[in-house]
């Protein structure tokens, strides 16, 4: 049966070069595939009225009423959204030949944080380089809940942030499972939770802006250890049985994350969201109140951990070769080694020209004469460094 569903599915996909049009006569051919999920795909589509524009355009198949709503809903609030760390989404419209819903937005080319991760030797990152990734994405968060009413995403992780090709700064993507708070207001249970990233809330609560507090800290424990933090659920399970958090704090797993960090990050994990940090606001505050080292480029991801060859770098090389001759120079203008230094060479000038004078040996005293020409240019080039 399952096997029968696979083979189903893969007919379901829409094959390269077939164009979708939407409701207002905008045509798209499909270039490939860039994903497929139980529900639908994404595909990467050119825009027929101009070759030049590439879009990613994201589909449910054959939704029932619930999933179709949550699908128009995800495309209504990013279109009226406007941040930098966010997807541009165009418009959202139906076919109903093909019974699918789509969306249009901007393709992002680019891989996520999970798959960045887990090509690091030690599958994480350094604390100054998570500061940076992460630093537009909680701006981001920020953002969506000061909307009116607030946006909770619901779905924080990893595998949710692209850093893109070429770009400074990481986005937030995969609304599906977002929602508009309002205090008070009816609250849907998520279908599909990531375990380790989900808050308890999450498996049977309403959920809050506090939800995405808890996913923002899961996603700061993984970056950081290698780690995905114990679920929710076994957390609360644990606890009751025998009084013990299984969740370790990350300094006790990685020492080089600083206790304050850790202790930070460990209150965003609170299984009771009341003790959460209140806004993004405030946990970011939390985090940056240590002196991070020197900023860290994004290009960096993929090469910031990786062991290095032992070998001296051009640069450090050249550095070296410096300090020597200003050590060099520092001993040879002393001042002590000034008056030793022009004692020598006013010696070796009376012997050169007491030499000549007296036995006519020219060719000792142009030798003589040569090793003081040395010396001198050997005294001017250390000066002059």
């Amino acid at each position: 049966m399952l096997k029968e569903d696979n083979v189903q599915q893969e007919q379901l996909i829409l094959p390269r070069r077939i164009t979708v049009r939407d409701s207002s006569g905008g045509r798209y051919v499909i270039e490939s595939l860039l994903g497929k999920g139980e529900s639908g795909a994404v595909y990467l589509v050119r825009d027929r009225r101009d070759k030049q524009r590439l879009f990613a355009l994201k589909e449910v198949i054959n939704p029932d009423k619930r999933d179709r709503e949550r699908f128009i809903f995800e495309g209504e609030v990013l279109k009226r959204l406007d941040h930098r760390a966010l997807p541009r989404v165009y418009q959202v419209f139906e076919n109903d030949r093909l019974k699918r819903v789509y969306i249009l937005m901007d393709y992002v080319q680019g891989q996520d944080l999970e798959v960045l991760r887990q090509e690091q030797p030690e599958k994480r990152f350094s604390l100054p380089l998570v500061m940076a990734l992460m630093a537009p994405i909680v701006d981001a968060l920020s953002y969506l809940h000061r909307q009116d009413p607030p946006i909770v995403h619901r779905d924080i992780k990893p595998a949710n942030i692209i850093v893109p090709v070429g770009a400074d700064e990481a986005m937030l993507v995969d609304f599906g499972s977002a929602k508009e708070y309002v205090a008070g207001g009816p609250t849907t249970v998520l279908r599909h939770s990531s375990p380790g990233y989900a808050a308890l809330e999450q498996y049977g609560g309403g959920t809050t802006p506090r939800t995405d507090i808890y996913g923002l800290g899961a996603t700061f424990y993984t970056l950081l250890t290698g780690t995905i933090p114990a679920d929710a659920i076994n957390r609360v399970t644990r606890r009751r049985s025998n009084g013990i958090d299984p969740l370790k704090s990350a300094h006790l797993l990685v020492p080089t994350v600083p206790t304050a960090v850790a202790q930070t990050i460990q209150r965003a994990l609170s299984l009771s969201r009341d003790d959460r940090f209140e806004t993004v606001e405030q946990f970011w505050q939390e985090l940056t109140v240590l002196p991070i080292q020197q900023p860290v480029q994004l290009t960096d991801v993929t090469s910031v951990d990786t062991p290095q060859p032992l070998a001296i770098p051009e640069q450090d090389m050249e550095r070296n070769v410096f300090t020597f001759w200003q050590h060099l120079r520092g001993v040879l203008l002393s001042r002590k080694s000034r008056v030793l230094l022009l004692l020598f060479l006013t010696l070796l000038v009376t012997i050169a020209v007491g030499t000549g004078f007296f036995s006519h040996l020219w060719g000792l005293t142009l030798l003589l004469l040569l090793c003081i020409g040395v010396l001198l240019s050997l005294l001017l080039l250390i000066t002059l460094f």
